[in-house]
């Protein structure tokens, strides 16, 4: 399928968020809560009834976070028909696409019907002037006269424009409200716990009442169609996108809680004779429930009244919705294309809504009976386009897995199926008997007339089309689009222009001069891991493996390094005592043992901390005194063991440079030993190692060596060899880490990650970093955080305090993380953070606001350098000005 791109929309964007909420609550609640109460009471229970639509809430909830994130992913018109297109292919697309319209224009034709039929409640004399009868429903003149002027009324008002339609929403779905909460509420002052007496369970023992309960939640998702009318109208809604997700979200559980009160208001008020005689007699239990709530006839018309308004909002909704989806066909060159036109005026797609229109004009001539046959075909249609976007949902994450998902739901895998599973079980409950919505063969002919209705639409198309069929032009959304609720004025964007401009050239930071030194030898590449034995042998017969205390064990990873070494003739010692965030301690504890063993080669096995504690360990093997003497620069020397690096986490960039990160015990220092001797003689930087990484550790480190690049790359003492490698590693992590945090990552993707952090750890070797590590160095070393977690709550506020002094470098950051100017950069690496689950604080790591002082100090005395280092240290590094920076990170 090939995809085109449009970068405007044809319609206007109308609906606010109190619009399209009112859409689909309103579409939700209709009628039903009216007439069928007394039937779900009497089939449950009260608390039965309850429990049954909570459980068909939950079921429903489930295909809600797909429709919740696919609807801000894709904000066009159709919604379902895009959902289908970019995962399914035309053929899916349509099949999709036909059986929800199937559902929408059965709504309004039912609702046509429906309407008149209520009026005959409140007034018996209305029917007047006998014309015929359809299996069994008697038609009169005055019944059909007053659905075809209702139904002209919601076209002429669809068509009259999207805002006026949503107006007339918000009325009628606020009128419906009222009358409920006034239910609910005159329910608590009137009603009493004894009338539960009896009926708060229907059937015997516990598997009796499950069995009542199920009932009631097998047929209370089809109440709950309507939210899914949200993403047929996404083009036209002018709301920031990761709200519609929330609303979509909302409008469920509102619905929900709505039916479960009402279940309970009528219930408190009515014991159970008084239920079953209403029931036998008007049969509107809930509008005799509000009559006994308030001792008064009156209040039951008023709710009679209040649910005509659930008609229409019913009804409206679905128009709406049904128009839509056609549009999005005749777009796509699936159904004549007339069907696409919109109005000069009002921009709404007239010939779809006058077709939908026309249908609910002559549906009241098949009367009442025939419409109750066709709105059942129509619920079904609508679960099998549920189980189509639920399906589509999971391709997607596998398809396009760095499509920017405004509202990303967490554990997709899980959601995606229990939406796929909970859509085919409702399916099954249509076609299996017994079931209580088993469709009938009248409805089975409804769904078989619609089926070759489709196909004779399918070929039309096809043939007189051609290729242009599926044709789907996908709608570029910019990013003020995606995050601001309104795009760019004029001047804003020719104010962006300029700053880019003023951004493309950035200042010779480097006519000073600069010196690079950084003798390392980097073996890098898949299965290099076996030249481990060789190149270690080359410095002597003994080998101390320091590491951690199982995961390479765990894995695998220390068994296959030691027989490698112990091929060649090496003897082998063990060090695995270091931990996250390594000790000076465990460093002392180290360098002795290997006095001890007469090490020749120190080999560092396993992640950050394994490989700084490894150098370390090499270093105080050949040096007197304590490490942090050496930390402090009241010694200094050059010497140490050979080392020899064997990453089996990417990120850290220790098997790189010639610093070792360790934190005394003593006073929480977290500082880093620094010394040439600390680069490796050796790194062996193999991908294939990297594979048993947990997913947030990817994250973490994914964070850490980006945060290496960006700091490097904009440092004071930046010069053009750390540039270059900084820009190039930069698109390697925002490319690639998402997909391998996901577990999705290819071959190409590890390495290229790999690759990445190992370019890191070059680049702060010269360049050094700033004040983002400068500031989580004594956030982990107080309360022992991954360090990456640490950087993810300070890096983004770091940033937005110190781009304004080096705008050139963190405008180029920015476009390559997807914004524009260096003001984008801090929220495009937010974006990215919450991409991989590191939208944390530092309140959410325990830090308070009593350790910023404690904070504040430690980082001005561990990391002074990095601190001058920063651009606009003056300004930005101060105590104070340390001390407002991790406030505003709490």
């Amino acid at each position: 399928m090939e995809t085109h791109t449009r970068t405007t929309s044809k319609f206007n964007k109308t609906f606010s968020s109190m619009d399209i909420l009112m859409i689909a609550f309103g579409a939700m609640i209709g009628w039903g809560w009216v007439v069928s109460t007394g039937d779900w009471i009497g089939t449950a229970g009260v608390i039965g009834a309850m429990l049954g639509f909570i459980l068909g809430g939950v079921m429903i909830f489930f295909i809600g976070m797909t429709y919740a994130e696919l609807t801000p992913a894709m904000p066009e018109c159709g919604g379902e028909h895009v959902f289908s297109m970019r995962a399914m292919g035309p053929v899916g697309s349509f099949v999709c696409t036909w059986a929800i319209i199937l559902g929408y224009v059965s709504v309004v034709c039912f609702e046509a019907c429906a309407l008149p039929t209520i009026i005959t409640y409140v007034w018996p004399q209305f029917l007047q002037g006998y014309l015929y009868t359809v299996a069994g429903f008697d038609i009169y003149a005055t019944w059909l006269a007053t659905a075809i002027v209702f139904a002209i009324f919601i076209t002429v008002i669809n068509i009259m424009g999207a805002k006026t339609a949503a107006k007339l929403q918000n009325i009628l779905t606020l009128a419906i409200g009222a009358a409920g909460i006034l239910l609910i509420a005159a329910s608590v002052v009137t009603g009493n716990p004894s009338n539960l007496d009896g009926q708060m369970f229907v059937g015997s023992g516990m598997q009796g009442m499950m069995g009542t309960i199920i009932k009631v939640a097998a047929v209370s998702p089809f109440f709950f169609i309507g939210f899914d009318v949200i993403p047929q109208a996404a083009e036209e809604i002018n709301v920031p996108l990761k709200k519609i997700g929330k609303i979509l979200i909302l409008s469920i559980v509102l619905g929900v809680t709505f039916y479960a009160l009402i279940i309970f208001s009528v219930g408190y008020v009515m014991n159970s004779g008084q239920i079953a005689a209403s029931y036998n007699g008007s049969g509107l239990v809930t509008a005799d429930a509000m009559a006994n709530a308030f001792h008064s006839t009156i209040m039951a018309k008023v709710l009679i009244l209040a649910g005509m308004c659930g008609i229409i909002t019913s009804w409206n909704s679905f128009m709406i919705g049904g128009s839509r989806a056609m549009y999005s066909m005749a777009e796509s060159y699936m159904i004549p294309r007339f069907f696409a036109r919109l109005h000069p005026k009002t921009n709404t797609p007239y010939i779809a809504i006058l077709v939908v229109g026309l249908l609910s004009v002559l549906a009241p001539f098949a009367g009442r009976k025939m419409l109750v046959w066709i709105v059942d075909a129509g619920n079904f249609g609508c679960i099998l386009a549920y189980c189509m976007v639920s399906s589509s949902f999971i391709i997607l994450h596998v398809k396009e897995p760095t499509m920017p998902r405004p509202y990303k739901v967490k554990h997709w895998k899980f959601i995606g199926s229990m939406a796929v599973l909970m859509s085919a079980i409702m399916i099954m409950l249509y076609v299996f008997p017994g079931t209580g919505v088993t469709l009938v063969p009248q409805e089975w002919a409804m769904v078989a007339g619609w089926t070759l209705l489709g196909v004779v639409f399918f070929v039309f198309s096809k043939l007189v089309y051609k290729e242009k069929f599926g044709y789907y032009a996908q709608l570029a959304v910019s990013e003020s689009a995606k995050t601001e609720e309104q795009k760019e004025t004029a001047a804003a964007a020719r104010a962006t222009s300029a700053i880019m401009a003023a951004e493309v050239s950035g200042p010779d930071e480097w006519s000073r001069g600069f010196d690079y030194f950084l003798p390392i030898n980097l073996v890098f590449g898949q299965g290099k891991v076996e030249q481990v034995g060789k190149i270690a042998a080359a410095h002597g017969t003994t080998a101390m493996i320091v590491t951690g205390g199982s995961s390479v064990k765990r894995t695998g990873t220390y068994d296959r390094v030691r027989a490698l070494l112990e091929r060649e003739g090496m003897h082998t010692v063990l060090f695995d005592q270091v931990t996250p965030n390594p000790l000076t301690t465990t460093v002392e504890e180290g360098a002795k043992l290997a006095i001890a063993q007469h090490a020749d080669v120190v080999i560092g096995l396993g992640g950050g901390s394994a490989m700084d504690a490894a150098k370390g360990i090499a270093f105080m093997a050949c040096n007197e005194g304590g490490v942090s003497e050496y930390i402090y620069g009241e010694r200094s020397s050059s010497k140490a063991l050979p080392i020899i690096q064997v990453p089996t986490t990417f990120g850290t960039g220790s098997e790189s440079n010639g610093f070792a990160v360790m934190t005394n015990p003593d006073n929480g220092d977290k500082k880093s030993l620094r010394s040439p001797a600390l680069v490796a003689t050796a790194s062996i930087v193999d991908p294939d190692l990297m594979r048993t990484m947990p997913g947030s550790v990817i994250a973490a480190n994914g964070c850490d060596m980006l945060c290496h690049c960006i700091e490097a790359f904009t440092a004071n003492n930046a010069q053009p060899f750390t540039d270059a490698l900084a820009l190039y590693a930069i698109p390697l992590i925002a490319n690639n880490i998402v997909s391998l945090y996901r577990g999705e990552g290819t071959d190409e993707q590890w390495s290229k990650a790999c690759l990445a952090g190992t370019i890191g750890g070059m680049v702060i070797n010269t360049a050094g970093i700033t004040l983002g590590h400068a500031m989580e160095h004594p956030v982990s070393g107080l309360k022992d955080i991954t360090h990456g977690r640490g950087l993810a709550a300070i890096e983004p506020a770091a940033i937005e305090a110190t781009y304004r002094y080096n705008r050139f470098k963190f405008g180029r950051i920015a476009r390559m993380l997807g914004g524009f100017t260096a003001e984008d950069c801090a929220p495009r690496m937010r974006t990215l953070l919450k991409s991989l689950d590191l939208d944390v604080t530092l309140g959410d790591l325990g830090i308070e606001k009593k350790d910023i002082p404690w904070l504040a100090r430690n980082a001005r005395k561990v990391s002074p350098g990095n601190l001058v280092n920063t651009p606009g240290s003056e300004s930005t590094t101060s105590e104070e000005s340390l001390e407002n920076l991790y406030a505003s990170m709490i």
